[in-house]
């Protein structure tokens, strides 16, 4: 199966699937893109070869020539646009995080259920090879049981940044701050490889740093039904920003990533040779996570879309699908609640 793809959003998420997409996952293709801005979706389709320019998403989910939707509009509008295209008989694969809240990540799944179409969310560090042997490492107890885990984002954006759309640094539009927007790729590995969460304690707030509506600071604690605890701190505020990291100790030892590399391997017998090679590679450049916007590189969408595309053909769920979209988003929704409510709180 080829899939046609109509994008809708050409900020920095739209390039990213349109990158991908040029490398023909699994044969795919994109065939229309749709911005507000004529001139923009104009410019955007002519750089990527695609003719079918929209200015309105209606329009682009009614057309006859595409069989999927790519959604990479502000998360504010994830659910209305995922539902209209589902509605329609196409298949869904909207950026992170899948919905502003867990009801509209209910909504959606229940939209592509009853039109009988697949629903897949963006959380591409699922796809890093680094972070698959960590994942194995895990799951073949290869540090016996997990016991603790810390997830760390410790980014910096300017106003500059929150300024730069005006969908951004808002509740309705963003969902969040940088939990949501920064920190939830880490998150979302470190849910992936422990598992469900039981419940979690939160606190957030604004930093003096910025003027906005959404966080730029949250801390965390999860426990994990496993019997894990976590830790979490995410910040936009850290004027003396630190690489992501995340790392899960258990009984018998401690594996972990920073950025993108598999930075500790304390397991017994030590690492492998393709775990020592993997751990000696160059780190890999796919743009500065740490003070900018952008995230360069389209490689691991390439992954994940690919993953996508077959299983639309083979009538599976990709590795990502709408629940697990809906897991971590339930996460972050509890933190948030549980700062508001000043309770431990279980995700919904």
């Amino acid at each position: 199966m080829s899939l046609r793809f109509g994008l809708i959003g050409t900020g920095g998420g739209g390039h990213l699937f349109a990158g991908a997409l040029a490398m023909r996952p699994a044969g795919a293709r994109l065939v229309s893109v749709c911005s507000r801005n004529r001139e923009k979706a104009t410019e955007f389709g002519a750089a990527y070869g695609v003719s079918g320019v929209f200015t309105d998403w209606r329009d682009l989910i009614a057309a006859s020539d595409i069989d999927a939707v790519c959604v990479a509009s502000p998360t504010g509008d994830h659910a209305r646009m995922s539902i209209g295209a589902a509605q329609r008989g196409l298949h869904v694969l909207t950026e992170k995080p899948i919905a502003n809240t867990v009801a509209d990540a209910d909504r959606m799944i229940e939209a592509c259920a009853r039109a009988g179409v697949t629903l897949g969310c963006i959380y591409m560090y699922r796809f890093m090879d680094t972070a698959v042997r960590m994942k194995e490492a895990v799951a073949d107890g290869l540090i016996g049981q997990p016991l603790m885990a810390e997830c760390t984002g410790l980014s910096y954006r300017d106003q500059a940044y929150y300024d730069s759309g005006e969908w951004r640094g808002k509740w309705a539009t963003e969902g969040g701050g940088s939990l949501v927007t920064q920190t939830s790729h880490t998150l979302d590995l470190m849910i992936w490889m422990l598992g469900d969460v039981e419940e979690v304690a939160g606190f957030y707030s604004t930093s003096p740093l910025h003027r906005i509506e959404v966080e730029d600071q949250t801390l965390g604690v999860l426990r994990f039904t496993s019997g894990a605890l976590a830790t979490l701190v995410s910040t936009t505020a850290a004027v003396n920003p630190r690489p992501r990291s995340l790392t899960i100790r258990g009984t018998l030892g401690t594996v972990g990533l920073v950025d993108d590399d598999l930075a500790q391997w304390d397991v017994p017998g030590g690492p492998t040779p393709e775990i020592a090679e993997l751990m000696s590679a160059a780190s890999v450049d796919r743009g500065d996570t740490l003070t900018m916007s952008g995230y360069a590189d389209p490689t691991l969408h390439f992954r994940q879309m690919e993953d996508f595309v077959e299983a639309v053909a083979d009538g599976r769920a990709p590795l990502v699908d709408g629940w697990e979209g809906r897991r971590t988003t339930a996460v972050m929704e509890a933190l948030y609640e549980s700062s508001r409510r000043g309770r431990v709180l279980q995700p919904a």
